[in-house]
C-alpha cells in the first residue's frame, strides 16, 4: 500500500541496472514515487502518458522539452542522480528563475577528492553556486567523505541527507554453514587496471601458492581478463571464472569465505554490500568509499593500504589462520546489513528529507 508522501515526488534514474531496479521495487513503487530512465529502455507509449518505465534516450528535443515542462509543473520534489545532465540543468535553472518553488535533490556516491588546477577551480565554482541554493538538497551515499562533498562546496548541513548505497540484502543472504575447505578468497568486479587485481594475486601467491586448501576466485570480465589468466591461470588454486550474474553470482558468494577489493580508486563499491549481506568478511583498500560506513570500526573485515608493501598479504593471512576471527567478522557482516544498512534506513531517511522539503515549501508559501 502506498504511503501518502509529504510532497509529490519524481525521480530521474540513470539506467535499469540491478541496483536501480531493486531500489524501484523496494522503495519507489511502495511509496508511489514516479520515475524515468535517462537511458537503457526504449520509450514506451502508455495510455496514461506516464513516463514510468520509459527512457529519455532517443527522444527528440521538442518531445523531451514538453515532457520536462509537464513534470516540472506536476511534481513538487525531484530526485536526480548527479548534477551534470541537461535535465538537471533545466530543472535547476527554471527553479532558480521562478524563486525556488520546487525542491531538487541530488544523489551522489562520489567521495570528496579536492584537487588543484583549472578543472578543480571550475568544479568548485560550479558546485558552490549549485549547493548554496536553499532549494537544493544533497543525498549522500555514505556518511563520511560522501557527505563531506556537499559540505565542502557550501551546502548547509540541514539540507544533507544519508541515502545509503544499497543492494537488496535479501537476495544475497545466506543461512547455511560454509564448508571449512577449501577456504576461498573472492574478487568480484571489472578486470581493469584501477581494480588493482594483480596486487591481490601476488599477495595470495605469497601466502598460499602451494596450499591446496586455499583458493582465489576471480569473477568478472574486462581488458585484463585474458592477460591475467594467461599469466596466473596455471596455478591450480586460482580460478578465473569470468562474469557471473544473478543466481550464479549469489551462489559464488555463498561458496566463498572472504571478499577482497584491492582497488586504487572506488567511489563506493557495491560488491562490499553484496559480500557483507552474504555473511562474508571484506578486506578492502583504503581507496574504497564503502569502508567508512561498512568496515571501519564495524568488525566486518580489514582495511589495508595498497601502497604499504605486504599489508594486504598480512591481512589475508590473519583472517585465514584465525578461524574464530573469521566467523565473528562474518556474523558481524550479516548482522550489519540485516539490522542497519538496509532499505528501512533508506526509506526513513528519504521520508525525512521529503518532510523537511514540505516544511520549506509551506514556509515559502506563507512568506
Amino acid at each position: 500500500m502506498n504511503e501518502t508522501l509529504p510532497l509529490k515526488t519524481f525521480a530521474f534514474l540513470v539506467e535499469p541496472g540491478s541496483y536501480t531496479m531493486d531500489l524501484v521495487e523496494n522503495i519507489y513503487k511502495p511509496l508511489g514515487i514516479r520515475y524515468i530512465f535517462h537511458k537503457g529502455v526504449p520509450l514506451i507509449a502508455r495510455s496514461d502518458s506516464s513516463p514510468e518505465s520509459s527512457s529519455l534516450e532517443g527522444m527528440n528535443l521538442l518531445k523531451k522539452f514538453r515532457l520536462l515542462t509537464s513534470l516540472y509543473n506536476d511534481y513538487e520534489f525531484f530526485i536526480f542522480n548527479g548534477y551534470n545532465t541537461s535535465e538537471f540543468l533545466y530543472f535547476f535553472t527554471r527553479n532558480l528563475l521562478t524563486g525556488g518553488k520546487k525542491i531538487i535533490a541530488v544523489e551522489s556516491d562520489t567521495k570528496l577528492n579536492p584537487r588543484s588546477g583549472l578543472k578543480a577551480f571550475i568544479k568548485k565554482t560550479y558546485l558552490s553556486f549549485l549547493f548554496s541554493r536553499p532549494f537544493l538538497f544533497g543525498f549522500a551515499g555514505g556518511n563520511h567523505t560522501h557527505k563531506e562533498l556537499f559540505r565542502h562546496y557550501g551546502m548547509a548541513e540541514e539540507r544533507i541527507f544519508l541515502l545509503p548505497m544499497m543492494v537488496d540484502n535479501a537476495k544475497f543472504r545466506f543461512r547455511g554453514e560454509r564448508a571449512s575447505h577449501p577456504f576461498v578468497f573472492l574478487f568480484v568486479g571489472r578486470m581493469i587496471p584501477l581494480k588493482n587485481i594483480e596486487l591481490l594475486v601476488t599477495a595470495f601467491l605469497g601466502n598460499f601458492e602451494n596450499d591446496p586448501h586455499t583458493r582465489l576466485r576471480i569473477v568478472g570480465g574486462g581488458e585484463l581478463f585474458e592477460p591475467l589468466k594467461k599469466k596466473y591461470g596455471h596455478h591450480e588454486n586460482i580460478d578465473f571464472l569470468g562474469p557471473r550474474h544473478g543466481k550464479e553470482l549469489v551462489e559464488t558468494y555463498h561458496t566463498s569465505h572472504v571478499l577482497v577489493l584491492p582497488s586504487d580508486r572506488e567511489q563506493w563499491g557495491l560488491v562490499v554490500n553484496e559480500a557483507l549481506a552474504a555473511g562474508l568478511p571484506v578486506i578492502a583498500s583504503d581507496r574504497v568509499g564503502a569502508i567508512y560506513d561498512l568496515i571501519e570500526n564495524r568488525g566486518t573485515g580489514f582495511v589495508f593500504d595498497p601502497q604499504k608493501e605486504g599489508d594486504l598479504a598480512e591481512k589475508m593471512k590473519t583472517i585465514r589462520e584465525n578461524r574464530e576471527l573469521y566467523k565473528k567478522m562474518g556474523a558481524n557482516a550479516a548482522q550489519l546489513m540485516e539490522k542497519e544498512w538496509n532499505y528501512t534506513l533508506y526509506r526513513n531517511n528519504l521520508l525525512d528529507a521529503l518532510k523537511k522539503g514540505a516544511k520549506r515549501v509551506l514556509k515559502r508559501e506563507k512568506a
